[in-house]
């Protein structure tokens, strides 16, 4: 397999072992990637990854469980190992709420008996997966040859865009996905040559939600033809950073981020502060517009800064 290494594009794909994770995998196969299909379950994964090749030198099945970084650091060496580089994440594996968190059937419980530990593995596996898999990505993406850098793609949902009571957990999540692809997307660009963007899905149907498609009308749910579409537009384009597009049955909308209400009181508020930065992060941003210190006028005559006081009428 050595020969391979550094001549084809190689892809990890988590939940590629089923659903819009396996339909992405046969996609990028089919274009001429190596790909490893991610999931837990090594009887389904080895034999969707043979159906692609069974000799294993373009396609791959690689058992991990997402909500663990220690999984998700060793099969990412495992891939490297393989193949030689990484060019492209798809942090696609996920799950909707495991439990309630409204504990209606609780309602009878003593005030001293208080609610277990919430299941938090939709979080997991959403958003901490995408998290850790993006720092993961980057570390192996800086020693691609010739040149450094790659993609991320994050799988998210519109219940992350507008609410749904039903799936709170999975909301907040996706929320988050959003978010986080929009905070990054600059430095990833400018720092390290990668770019990061979300696929905010309508209701597609996959085993995630079984039933899905007997509690939708038709042209509400998402086309396949459709997903694909999605993904392609940030596979194929290296210049597309930080953004979110939506799939609607056939059509794609682009998702910006929410104007300032407060308009110029805000924009301070988003800019990276360099002494910040460079105290978390270990040296300067350098992102367009950053602030490289404190605005003038912020201290008295003695050089200290001037306390923000609030008066409080009673």
């Amino acid at each position: 397999m050595g020969s391979l290494h550094h001549e084809a594009k190689v892809a990890i794909i988590t939940g590629g072992t089923s659903g819009i994770g396996l339909a992405l995998a046969r996609h990028l196969h089919a274009k001429g990637w190596r790909v490893a299909l991610v999931g837990r379950r090594a009887d389904v994964g080895v034999r969707q990854a043979s159906s692609l090749d069974p000799s294993g030198e373009t396609a791959a099945f690689e058992p991990c469980d997402v909500a663990s970084y220690p999984a998700q650091a060793a099969m990412f060496k495992a891939v490297w190992a393989r193949w030689g580089r990484l060019d492209l994440l798809i942090a696609n594996a996920g799950s909707v709420d495991a439990g309630s968190w409204y504990n209606y059937r609780r309602r009878g419980a003593a005030v001293d008996d208080v609610p277990p530990e919430p299941d938090t593995t939709c979080t997991d596996a959403h958003l901490k997966a995408l998290m850790w898999g993006t720092t993961l990505a980057t570390h192996f993406m800086r020693h691609n040859l010739p040149v450094p850098g790659g993609k991320v793609i994050a799988t998210s949902s519109m219940l992350g865009v507008h609410p749904c009571p039903t799936f709170p957990e999975y909301g907040a999540a996706e929320a988050g996905v959003v978010h986080w692809v929009r905070a990054t997307a600059e430095l990833l660009k400018s720092k390290e040559n990668i770019t990061i963007n979300t696929v905010v899905m309508g209701p597609a149907v996959t085993p995630v939600m079984p039933g899905l498609a007997k509690a939708w009308l038709p042209e509400e749910l998402v086309l396949p033809a459709t997903v694909i579409k999605a993904y392609n537009l940030f596979i194929d384009d290296h210049t597309r950073t930080g953004e979110a597009v939506e799939t609607s049955h056939d059509e794609l909308f682009w998702h910006g981020i929410p104007e300032l209400k407060a308009g110029a009181r805000s924009v301070r508020n988003m800019a990276v502060y360099e002494p910040w930065f460079a105290m978390i992060h270990g040296e300067r941003s350098g992102a367009a517009n950053a602030l490289q210190e404190a605005p003038k006028g912020n201290t008295d005559d003695a050089g200290r800064v001037k306390e923000f006081e609030v008066g409080v009428q009673v």
